[in-house]
């Protein structure tokens, strides 16, 4: 059975940092500054981490829910089993030193002006866990990438055994699993896009 609970909090707490931000877009309208940029920025490295991990568990899960999958995309069951997820989340993901960079380069001096002191210690405290994120929260998601190898590797070898069916079965077994990952990843990234409007909105930029 695949474990999942350390990513899906990891979702769950990068969508509780967003959704801080987001309900702040407001005040940083009210003071607006060419850092929005910068912010969109930081966004877009959460951004980049939850598309990669996303992508590799819809890939793991096509070759199961395609009648025939585990057939006609051999190469694909052979590519994850090689550490192709892994290596896509690796160089696709975002990382938490570019936005804690910007956090005080850009966004601190912003913040302390366009917000109260209390708001301005909760959006320090988002962006001083989302600088540690490699270490937790990025770190955990990036791991879905691994955990779905050693899957694919146990599918592999029921097709190699002639057994398509129990791949299959093997396959569908992470859907469960995987679904509450890919429902809070799909709730932050739409968080996210809403977003965007609002920093081109701030910044006058199209």
């Amino acid at each position: 059975m695949l474990e999942l609970a350390a990513a899906v909090k990891s979702a769950e707490d990068l969508d509780k940092a967003v959704g801080i931000v987001a309900n702040l877009i407001g005040k940083l309208k009210a003071k607006p500054d060419l850092a929005a940029q910068k912010l969109a920025q930081a966004m877009g490295e959460i951004a980049k981490t939850l598309q990669v991990v996303d992508n590799a568990a819809s890939q793991f899960l096509s070759l199961g829910i395609d009648d025939g999958a585990l057939a006609k995309n051999s190469k694909l069951l052979l590519d994850i089993d090689g550490g192709s997820l892994s290596t896509e989340v690796q160089r696709g993901r975002g990382h938490c030193e570019v936005i804690g960079t910007i956090y005080r380069k850009y966004l601190d001096r912003w913040f302390y002006q366009a917000f109260s002191n209390a708001e301005y210690l909760e959006v320090q405290d988002v962006f001083r866990k989302l600088d540690n994120a490699d270490l937790d929260a990025f770190y955990n998601l990036a791991k879905v990438a691994t955990t779905l190898q050693a899957e694919a590797s146990a599918v592999l070898d029921s097709v190699v055994k002639g057994d398509e069916p129990d791949a299959r079965a093997r396959v569908l077994a992470a859907l469960p699993v995987l679904r509450p990952l890919r429902k809070a990843i799909s709730k932050t990234m739409q968080a996210l896009y809403s977003m965007q409007s609002d920093f081109v909105d701030i910044t006058g930029v199209v």
